[in-house]
């Protein structure tokens, strides 16, 4: 049977092959004083790629690169080809070579470490890829990626102060490029300290986070959050009103609070007007089951019913929705005429996989909520 790698390396062979070809191609016609040599080292490493003896094949190309300086970039492609197929043992291998030459030029030597680093980053060995990143700051050619590289390795380590102290150190005073960026690490510190109970370190966090008018939802989610539990239920419903008119995509995540909040404070008109109007629906269980019962008892169950119906006819189906309807059919309170088509809807929805969340950059589905993106890395660009 052929292995997990059989279809990689005739691609990687051919690409290695094919630059080795051009770059020599390239030192004839710019009149180098010394040719890239295709010589027979190569091609012996070559036929040990095809053969799908990857570590044989790193040994002669490592020995070429001793014989011939100009090799560097070949080799650079060779660890990054091998990284991207998920071989990143041989990409580390032939990038911590090249590093302990004495004889690259600076660049190719920044090269080499920003490869290493991304080698580290890729297995997990956050700590070494963080000190090469770190290194490669100083670098004006590489300050960037190395910049963005150190921010994913604290983004991963769940150090947002680090993440922050990086992104305005190095951020250019005229561009904030970053302010959503740090807002939102900014948002990921008040949420532990509101976790732990710590309000007034929330409270400072989220004042930072909206410092930097970087215009996310999620500093009035948090600042609605932190004066509910404070139980300011009247500022909470301020902040969470503001959300729902600056950022509608995030609407449905504050339904089941602000029920909550006008429960809190006995005001059953201010509720009943704020479910006849707002046409959000929530998307996880709990909120929906609250929901439906302050509906229930506010607008009565027929009423809750229709109600219902008009928002899936709105926005459509989600998962606690078409639970919810599933058992109305089943109890018979759905009419015959609206029956069939409810039915039609709940099995293409059963199809989609109950996806309830989709990333506006990438398009990556999912069924639970982030404020990032786990593919594309944008913030806040789940609806």
């Amino acid at each position: 049977m052929l292995s997990q790698w059989s279809w990689a390396w005739p691609a990687i062979a051919l690409a290695f092959l094919l630059g080795g070809l051009a770059a020599s191609w390239y030192a004839r016609r710019s009149g180098a004083s010394r040719d890239v040599k295709v010589n027979a080292e190569y091609f012996k490493g070559l036929n040990y790629l095809l053969n799908e003896e990857p570590d044989k094949a790193i040994d002669v190309f490592i020995r070429a690169l001793d014989v011939d300086d100009e090799t560097v970039e070949l080799h650079l492609a060779l660890g990054g080809l091998f990284r991207r197929t998920g071989q990143v043992d041989r990409a580390t291998r032939i990038h911590q070579n090249l590093i302990a030459r004495t004889n690259l030029t600076e660049n190719q030597r920044m090269q080499a470490v920003h490869e290493l680093a991304q080698d580290y980053y890729r297995v997990g060995w956050l700590d070494r890829a963080e000190n090469l990143f770190s290194e490669l700051l100083e670098s004006d050619d590489y300050r960037s990626l190395a910049l963005a590289g150190l921010v994913s390795v604290y983004q991963q380590e769940k150090e947002w102060a680090k993440a922050i102290d990086a992104l305005r150190k190095h951020r250019k005073k005229d561009r904030p490029a970053y302010a959503k960026q740090i807002a939102h690490y900014y948002c990921e510190l008040a949420e532990v300290a509101l976790k732990r109970g710590d309000y007034e370190d929330a409270g400072g966090w989220l004042r930072s986070a909206r410092a930097e008018r970087a215009a996310i939802g999620r500093v009035d989610y948090l600042l609605g959050e932190l004066n509910f539990v404070q139980s300011d239920y009247r500022k909470a419903l301020h902040y969470w009103a503001r959300m729902r008119a600056e950022h509608a995509q995030l609407a449905h995540l504050v339904v089941g609070k602000i029920i909550s909040a006008y429960q809190e404070l006995g005001d059953d008109e201010a509720l009943a007007s704020y479910l006849k109007e707002d046409s959000n629906v929530p998307r996880d269980n709990l909120a929906f089951m609250q929901w439906h019962s302050a509906l229930s008892q506010t607008l009565g169950e027929p009423a809750a019913l229709e109600l219902i119906f008009a928002r899936v006819q709105a926005g459509g189906l989600s998962g606690p929705v078409s639970a919810y309807l599933l058992q109305a059919i089943k109890r018979h309170e759905v009419s015959t005429e609206r029956r069939d088509g409810l039915l039609i809807e709940l099995l293409t929805r059963a199809k989609s996989r109950k996806i309830e969340y989709t990333c506006v950059g990438c398009g990556f589905d999912t069924k639970a909520m982030y404020w990032f993106c786990p593919n594309c890395g944008r913030w806040e660009s789940f609806h």
